[in-house]
């Protein structure tokens, strides 16, 4: 039977519902509903109370994450009816949903009669213990690279162990829409391989290594194979060479309520792929441990790989033996040292990436040696004038209309509005700022801007993020937006050229998108570059064994995943290529890894 261990409850040991407690807040038996905000709508709760103790609580309507916030409402609930307390550890990776949860519970506890602050301050004793474990293979972080990683690995024979940071499973991959490259036959790989490195159309400073690319898509039909026996649904595209799972039914009621402009909004998938992997390392009792985050690696006196450490104040030391270590730790976005080290450029960006990608697993291997790749750069995401509205932040387009005129801080036309976001982010890469565009509008565009006056306002009442401005001129727009306001003219002018032309001679724009900006007053939205994480990290072989800046490899050592990517794309991410690189990666450091395990 699966095991997620006592690790995951964080071996929780509450005081007894009685003495003190019942004496002081007496709940009246009988069911409460209560309701609070979550991240992407209300969670509607009811709370059981017999005999002064909360018995059941259940959701009864929510539209959390799919993968993500509705952990938090499994857990926690069944964590505050067996603690009979309301200091349960909110669940990593899910803070919003977790607090929201909460909130209906206290709700919930007030009308009862009872006393929610009281019920917060409930001891609850942690049971601080030091284990040791061993294992043919340990694979650390369960996001789409670790899952494929530690199936892959389980599969060739190996006991494996996967090691996850936050209280959830998916990482940054669960908030994806899952669409992969892959060749769906053998005879595909070329003609895959040839697009891969046409898609990463800017080489300038960082190539593509098209032999590790070869390496990486000739498992590709093994991927799938493996995917549709764990009884993943996808759908393959041979046009593209797109696998897509197919979304949840939970990731399609999230989308529902996200309103795009121009485009429809995409459910996303790759909670699906995720679920199923899970299901199937449940089925096959590999070991999966939450909230259990690696802090160093074991090495032997020859230098071998040989366990990691994962050390807690709370819950103690748990050491895990193995033979083979595979990191799968994504990025280190979220750690703004390493960014200022390795990636001065992207300090100061907002990011999408999961909240626990700090570079550990950087760290770690660079502590043993490792070398790390001489190109880090920004996964870019999409464009969005709120860098906090997460729904929007995680759809794959961005959310202005296509009729308005994109400028970056020069005041200059870079790319079609309408072009993809990865097409466009290359062009508003900044190293002082973060990353952004302008979109510039009349009022006949701006009628069509989701939640324009809602910017304004936040705008006007001095929000340091949003930045929204009206303007009668463009010339004075342009000094709102601190653009030369020769320079901003121009560029409207020349692009109201083309819409009266009805061809965009410049970009290519559809001609349905070719709006003047002719009649005041006019409109100026800062859109951010919302990243997907950096990329680059550190180095690895065809095999995804780890290997120093000399390229002599690490025994015991393997990585795959966005922690070991700079081979893989050009000078900006052009999408699909990352969830390949964990697809097709973990199969293949899973194998291999199992292989040396032997």
């Amino acid at each position: 039977m699966k095991k997620f261990l006592a690790i995951l409850l964080c071996l929780l040991l509450a005081l007894p519902a009685t003495g003190a407690w019942a004496e002081n807040n007496m709940m009246a038996d009988g069911t409460y509903t209560a309701s609070a905000q979550g991240m992407d709508g209300p969670v509607d709760i009811e709370l059981t109370v017999k005999d002064n103790e909360i018995t059941e609580i259940t959701v009864v309507e929510d539209n959390e994450t799919a993968g993500v916030g509705v952990k938090a409402l499994e857990i926690i609930p069944a964590q505050v009816v067996e603690t009979q307390s309301l200091a349960v550890d909110s669940v990593s990776g899910a803070t919003i949903s977790s607090a929201a949860i909460k909130a209906a519970i206290a709700d919930a506890i007030t009308q009862a009669g009872g006393d929610a602050a009281e019920w917060r301050g409930r001891t609850i004793e942690t049971v601080k213990e030091d284990a040791e474990y061993d294992y043919d293979v340990v694979v650390v972080g369960a996001g789409l690279a670790g899952l494929t990683t530690a199936v892959s690995a389980e599969s060739a024979g190996a006991k494996v162990a996967l090691l996850e940071k936050q209280g959830i499973i998916g990482g940054t991959s669960v908030f994806s829409s899952g669409n992969f490259l892959a060749a769906g036959t053998e005879e595909l790989i070329p003609d895959v391989v040839k697009a891969w490195d046409a898609r990463n159309k800017l080489q300038e400073v960082n190539k593509v290594n098209i032999e590790l690319v070869e390496n990486l898509l000739s498992v590709s039909p093994a991927v799938l194979q493996m995917y549709n026996d764990i009884g993943v649904d996808f759908n393959y595209d041979d046009s593209t060479y797109t696998a897509s799972p197919v979304p949840s039914e939970r990731a399609v009621k999230n989308a529902s309520t996200i309103e795009m402009v121009d485009v429809g909004v995409k459910a996303k998938g790759c909670e699906a792929l995720i679920a199923s992997i899970v299901d199937r390392l449940e089925a096959d009792g590999v070991d999966i441990y939450l909230n259990t985050a690696a802090t160093s690696l074991i090495t032997d006196d020859d230098g071998n790989v040989t366990g990691v450490v994962c050390e807690n104040e709370k819950t103690g030391t748990k050491t895990f033996h193995a033979k083979a270590v595979v990191l799968c730790t994504g990025d280190y976005a979220r750690n703004n040292d390493l960014n200022a080290e390795l990636a001065p450029e992207t300090v100061g960006e907002f990011t999408a990436t999961a909240a626990s990608n700090k570079g550990d697993g950087l760290r770690m291997a660079v502590e043993v040696g490792a070398g790390v790749h001489p190109y880090q750069e920004s996964l870019s995401g999409n464009f969005n004038a709120d860098p906090f509205d997460m729904p929007v932040v995680g759809q794959p387009n961005n959310q202005f209309p296509y009729s308005i005129l994109l400028v970056d801080r020069e005041g200059q036309r870079r790319v079609s509005e309408a072009k993809g976001p990865h097409d466009q982010q290359v062009f508003f890469i900044y190293e002082d700022e973060p990353d952004h565009g302008w979109a510039i509008m009349d009022q006949d565009i701006a009628d069509t801007f989701l939640n324009l006056d809602t910017y304004l306002e936040k705008t006007e009442a001095g929000n340091p993020f949003i930045k929204a401005y009206k303007a009668d001129t463009i010339e004075e727009l342009a000094g709102l937006i601190g653009i030369a306001p020769d320079a901003l003219a121009g560029t409207v002018a020349d692009y109201n050229a083309l819409c009266e032309a009805g061809e965009d001679t410049q970009f290519n724009k559809d001609a349905k998108y070719l709006n003047p900006i002719t009649e005041g007053p006019f409109y100026a939205v800062k859109e951010y570059d919302m990243t997907r994480g950096n990329y680059g990290g550190i180095l690895t072989n065809a095999d995804f064994q780890v290997v120093t800046e000399d390229g002599e490899p690490i025994p015991g050592l393997y990585a795959t995943g966005i922690i070991s990517s700079g081979d893989y794309f050009g000078d900006y991410y052009p999408g699909r290529e990352a969830l390949s690189l964990c697809a097709h990666g973990g199969y293949i450091a899973g194998n291999n890894a199992a292989e040396f395990a032997r």
